[in-house]
């Protein structure tokens, strides 16, 4: 069984949350800013629509058992869903899919390293689209990379520059705060 390397310190002070791992593959910027508590979301209507999303989706139906539980992961993680062997993690949209997919395989190994054995399903319930994860030897290399990645980041002063918005400035909470200073054409 592989094992990701982790701090010498201990795992509750050098976790990586699930959520900075996202955030950091959509944008490393955003992930700074997370890292820092500098949070945005709060006052984002995407958030607050995913969130919605993300709360229809844990409903129990009133056709069938409610066979869903949230598992939190010690302090710092928390499934969306455990449904026998499957761990569902809901998101709005597949747009981001690969911020999706690293998330959900930090999930299974967290899950991994406490015994569990058990595969993954990002799940779009407005697109009524599902996407099966397995932690394999490629997604633990992808995940160590961003792990490394993220543990980096926190070591930085300034937060990474981007040159210039991308196609996701357009929807993202920190927004305002990259672009502050940027004149508008």
């Amino acid at each position: 069984m592989h094992h990701l390397e982790t701090p010498s310190e201990t795992w509750s002070e050098q976790a990586v949350r699930g959520y900075e791992l996202n955030a950091w593959s959509i944008c490393p910027r955003k992930c700074w800013f997370l890292q820092r508590q500098l949070v945005m979301e709060p006052h984002s209507p995407y958030v607050e629509l995913g969130r919605l999303v993300h709360q229809q989706a844990l409903e129990p139906s009133p056709h069938a058992e409610n066979a869903y539980t949230e598992v939190p992961i010690e302090n710092f993680a928390r499934v969306d869903k455990i449904a026998g062997e499957l761990v569902f993690e809901i998101k709005r949209s597949p747009r981001k899919s690969e911020a999706h997919r690293l998330q959900l395989l930090y999930y299974l190994y967290l899950l991994r390293e406490r015994g569990l054995e058990l595969k993954g399903v990002l799940y779009y319930p407005q697109q009524n689209r599902r996407e099966t994860v397995e932690l394999d030897a490629e997604g633990l290399a992808s995940l160590q990379r961003a792990l490394n990645a993220v543990q980096q980041l926190r070591q930085q002063p300034l937060p990474p520059h981007v040159p210039k918005p991308l196609s996701i400035c357009r929807t993202c909470a920190y927004q305002e705060l990259c672009w502050c200073e940027e004149e508008t054409p």
